[in-house]
């Protein structure tokens, strides 16, 4: 009979940031590369999927549950897409929670960009760049802490 293979929860979390790594570095890399005319949009969706599998690395080192589900009398029943995938709490849902590790400030700055996202889905927008770009950097710099901040609680060493 052959055993089936488990999957750590340490694997998962550590995936899930990498990802999100990969993810916050394409973004910068392609703000930053002057051929490219799609930057605002492209950064503002590659950073939400960052923040996005970052705090999902953090709700699953921490035991929450971040998956959307009906409680039942005996089980929890797992939302699921119509293709039977699990729905998992998106980058807002994240930062709404009470335990979340995010800080007022960056929230408010994630939430600005949640918003354009939003905009950039339902319509075309025009010239983004210049006029967001401290947004853009502040949100940048906020992701770089918070994962450095991460890698050091996981390390054990202080931050």
């Amino acid at each position: 009979m052959a055993k089936k293979r488990k999957r750590t929860v340490g694997s998962v979390k550590v995936e899930l940031v990498t990802k999100s790594r990969e993810a916050a570095l394409s973004a910068i890399r392609t703000f930053n590369d002057p051929q490219v005319q799609f930057k605002s949009e492209t950064f503002i969706v590659l950073m939400v999927i960052a923040w996005t599998y970052l705090l999902h690395a953090y709700y699953r080192s921490k035991g929450i549950e971040y998956r959307y589900f009906q409680q039942g009398p005996k089980r929890r029943k797992f939302d699921t897409t119509k293709h039977g995938a699990f729905k998992f709490w998106e980058l807002e849902r994240c930062l709404d929670e009470k335990r979340s590790p995010i800080d007022k400030d960056t929230a408010n700055n994630l939430r600005f960009l949640i918003g354009l996202r939003h905009e950039i889905e339902h319509q075309m927008t025009r010239s983004l760049d210049a006029w967001l770009s401290g947004r853009y950097q502040a949100c940048a710099l906020n992701y770089n802490h918070y994962v450095k901040r991460r890698a050091s609680a996981s390390s054990g060493a202080r931050s």
